[in-house]
């Protein structure tokens, strides 16, 4: 036996069986951001597999080293087992060569001397132990699903560079794989954009993954001379500082009604008191006193209560697969245990679909209703439907911090993620958010099952809705 094949039969069950063990024949030493993100894929390799996210992704500010995490994480990943397989990806092969195979060759330089030895670089491939075939990292452009078809390996790994780069068929194909008994997909890059599938890991789909962020404040990597330029140049507040410092997502894309920073800042603790008082009175004087209700039409769909109390919500109740009568009644005992009479709140529902076979409910007890009809006329003549106007509404009151809502990510997750465009109505162009089949189709071609719909989202924005105008109708309805 050879003098390398026996150094490296001593030192390679040490790195397969501890990453940190592979930094040390790196003589790399992670800051404490990179070495979190170590850790989980570690650990994530320890569960049973029935236990396993098998997803890990990384938003990151410049400079913060986690294209170096992304090197280590795939040799490790690709030492794991004789013969396994990582896919790396992104948008052009340019980002592959110049980015992440000159990072992996770095890395490498100042590795072990068994280490270096142990593998073979070509332009596109780092190649184990002369396996040619099959125990490699190999580099392929996200240009294409079909390039990610025909992986069937037992153990294989998808390395996602750019991330926010890559359209979402090929996550879909990737998806696919993490069926096989041991996969992991691992998505890093800088959040350029909020339109796109590498913002829901981070949000929408943000319990399925280990979610890591780099902040360039936090990493000694980073100059902080640098990041002062940033600063002074553009702001603390300004997007350009959000993404390439702190490794946050941009506030808010163009065409998104709602800001997650908006909502998460409307939901704090500190928020309720003055939600609740704030803007609190109707033109007659009146404490506001509303209910949104939104009625589920589909199998899947839920039904949504929110028990608006001034600007802030207070209670508040999602049904699923139930009859459209209990959600009724479950409204009217928020109501009689808050001790509301029925001249003093008014009810705001969906009158389309569903709704439509529990109005009597509400006109039998004697409550005070608006039937609320998305495609009914706005009040602003800029918006082309009422549903538009009234999630409009709610995005303005959410950014002025004038209401207070639940802490709930299904619904933060729901309002930041519905579009809106500018459509023509009879020779004008209007503001039109996105219908519900619009919605479930654009989160099923994104990567989602397509199922969800954003009730919890709609029921809010009627617990929103312009109370004048609610009395003004109520009032008609009950004369």
């Amino acid at each position: 036996m050879s003098r390398f094949k026996r150094e490296w039969s001593r030192i390679y069950p040490q790195l397969r069986e501890d990453i940190f063990k592979l930094c040390e024949y790196f003589n790399f030493k992670p800051t404490k951001q990179q070495a979190r993100a170590l850790r989980a894929v570690q650990e994530e390799s320890r569960l049973p597999l029935d236990q396993r996210k098998k997803r890990l992704a990384i938003k990151s500010g410049q400079g913060t080293g986690k294209t170096t995490v992304s090197v280590i994480v795939a040799v490790w990943r690709t030492l794991q087992f004789v013969d396994a397989m990582t896919i790396v990806t992104a948008p052009t092969m340019r980002q592959l060569t110049d980015v992440f195979m000159a990072e992996a060759k770095r890395v490498f330089q100042r590795a072990h001397p068994t280490l270096r030895a142990a593998v073979e670089f070509t332009s596109t491939k780092i190649i184990f132990a002369d396996r040619r075939e099959t125990w490699l990292i190999n580099c392929r452009t996200a240009t294409k699903p079909e390039n990610f078809q025909g992986y069937h390996d037992k153990y294989l790994t998808f390395m996602v560079d750019e991330a926010s780069g890559v359209p979402a068929g090929i996550f879909e194909q990737i998806f696919g794989t993490l069926t096989n008994e041991d996969s992991l997909l691992f998505a890093i890059g800088n959040p350029n954009k909020r339109a796109c599938l590498f913002f829901d890991f981070f949000n929408r789909h943000r319990s399925m993954w280990h979610a890591f962020t780099f902040n360039a404040e936090d990493s000694p990597l980073v100059s902080p001379k640098n990041i002062l330029k940033l600063e002074e140049q553009f702001g603390r507040n300004s997007d350009v500082y959000r993404v390439r410092v702190l490794g946050e997502f941009p506030e808010m894309d163009p065409n998104c009604v709602v800001s997650s920073d908006d909502l998460e800042a409307c939901s704090e603790i500190s928020m309720l008191e003055a939600a609740f008082s704030a803007g609190s009175f109707r033109s007659d004087g009146k404490h506001i006193k509303q209910f949104g209700i939104d009625i589920a039409r589909y199998g899947s769909d839920e039904s949504v209560v929110y028990r608006r109390s001034g600007n802030a919500i207070v209670e508040w109740k999602a049904f699923s697969k139930v009859d459209p009568s209990i959600v009724i009644r479950h409204a009217f005992a928020m109501q009689a245990r808050a001790q509301w009479k029925n001249e003093d709140c008014v009810y705001v529902f969906d009158a389309g679909g569903m709704g439509q076979g529990v109005a009597h409910m509400f006109y039998d007890d004697g409550k005070q209703v608006v039937e609320f009809h998305n495609a009914g006329v706005p009040q602003e003549r800029n918006y082309a439907d009422k549903i538009t106007e009234a999630w409009f509404n709610v995005g303005e009151r959410a950014k002025h911090r004038q209401i207070s809502i639940p802490n709930d990510s299904i619904l933060f997750e729901q309002l930041s993620s519905r579009l809106y465009s500018s459509v023509d109505v009879k020779g004008k162009w209007r503001l039109a958010i996105e219908s519900k089949e619009e919605y479930r189709k654009r989160l099923l071609k994104e990567g989602g099952d397509g199922s969800p719909s954003p009730d919890r989202a709609d029921a809010l924005c009627m617990a929103f809705y312009d109370a004048v105008e609610a009395q003004t109708t109520a009032s008609r309805l009950s004369g």
